[in-house]
């Protein structure tokens, strides 16, 4: 039990922690493109674990990258999200589904960053499963306030297992190990990254910039192997 309490405490400061640093980067232009340029340097000071090597970093980063500069991927990502909002996966779940679903995006460039994390000897620096909270979280909490384009309806269960949160605005912000919910489908737009009935606007402005700048990086041939 206390294991669990702890594990629970812990992820609910990391996602607030999360959610603080989004919330900031869409007003900070600076603190944006520290992000943008270094996704895994930023997380890792936000988030106070062990600071990570330059060569972690870029490594990280690299994957980041051609993760948000694959569009079928980014949208597999927010269906996924979508579709386990009853409950979040296991992490090693997770990484199961993603491997599959790189595969069905023709996501050659993942694979090479992924390759190359494993003939580093740095290796690529393991992303906690937080993030994968933080993403169904914020999703869910986004659709239940309604917050910018997204309608949506749902009933949360009373045994939610949770820590309450408020976050700076409009949303109102849960995280836990289990809930039940159900969430209205929302339309995808086209024309973004992550749409608007995907995340709330605060975090969407920095994801998208993320993805724009990842383009920028794939056309310079940047995810190339060698």
């Amino acid at each position: 039990m206390d294991a669990q309490r702890s594990t629970v405490m812990s992820r609910a400061a990391n996602v607030r922690r999360i959610d603080a640093l989004f919330l900031a980067m869409e007003t900070d232009f600076l603190l944006r493109e520290q992000f943008i340029t270094g996704p895994s340097q930023i997380l890792t000071e936000y988030l106070a674990v062990p600071p990570v090597s330059d060569e972690q970093a870029a490594l990280t980063d690299r994957l980041v990258y051609s993760v948000f500069a694959n569009p079928k991927l980014l949208r597999w990502f927010q269906e996924y999200v979508h579709r386990h909002t009853d409950a979040v996966p296991p992490q090693g779940e997770f990484l199961t589904e993603f491997c599959r679903a790189t595969v069905e995006s023709d996501g050659q460039e993942v694979f090479a960053a992924l390759l190359e994390g494993c003939t580093s000897e740095t290796a690529i620096h393991g992303l906690t499963d937080d993030l994968l909270h933080y993403f169904i979280n914020l999703h869910v909490s986004h659709t239940l306030c309604g917050d910018g384009a997204g309608e949506g309806d749902a009933e949360v269960a009373a045994d939610q297992e949770n820590v309450g949160m408020q976050a700076r605005g409009s949303t109102p912000f849960v995280t836990g190990i289990t809930w039940t919910t159900y969430v209205h489908v929302q339309q995808a737009d086209d024309q973004q990254a992550f749409s608007a009935g995907f995340v709330p606007p605060y975090a969407a402005v920095t994801l998208n910039a993320l993805a724009r700048y990842a383009v920028e990086l794939q056309a310079r041939g940047a995810f190339r192997l060698g």
